[in-house]
């Protein structure tokens, strides 16, 4: 089997400015499949994370409908950057002319549309809030978990949206 040796998204967060020869050793070196693993394990649980959130946004109302010759899309507050390790937490860059307060607002809804017992909203700079979901049996110990391990009790599966 071949391996790639150019640039990849499984490269060392740690060192920005490393050389070639460090990229190459984090790339095929000693635990680099456990790396490649679980860096696609994220990159999914990512993708389903925004899946969820955009479906859950047009659920609530949150999601403005843009007209365009070839049909029309929604577009709603983008998920720039997610936690997934307890708890479940990430920053979501907002569309011009919305507020912290229009999140806040709708977060009973968003939380029901996510399978969450509630969100925590955060206003951060102008255009910016952070959200981490409440986990439903947090106190129990058998609910999101860390989602880079697939979860408490979910195994590797990815998750599915319940929308109320």
């Amino acid at each position: 089997m071949f391996a790639s040796v150019t640039p990849h998204p499984v490269s060392p967060a740690d060192d920005v400015q490393c050389g070639g020869l460090a990229r190459f050793w984090h790339q095929l070196g000693p635990g680099s499949r456990k790396r490649h693993a679980r860096a696609r394990v994220e990159s999914q649980w990512l993708a389903a994370l925004r899946v969820q959130w955009q479906q859950a946004c047009q659920h609530v109302g949150l999601g403005l409908t843009i007209h365009t010759p070839s049909g029309y899309t929604v577009s709603v507050p983008r998920i720039a950057r997610a936690d997934l390790g307890p708890p479940v937490s990430f920053t979501v860059q907002l569309r011009p002319g919305q507020r912290a307060a229009d999140i806040t607002a709708a977060a009973p809804r968003l939380a029901s549309a996510l399978g969450a017992a509630g969100l925590e909203v955060t206003d951060r700079d102008a255009g910016w809030v952070t959200i981490v979901l409440i986990d439903p049996r947090d106190e129990c110990g058998n609910g999101f978990g860390d989602m880079r391990d697939g979860g408490a009790g979910n195994g590797s599966r990815l998750p599915e949206i319940r929308v109320a």
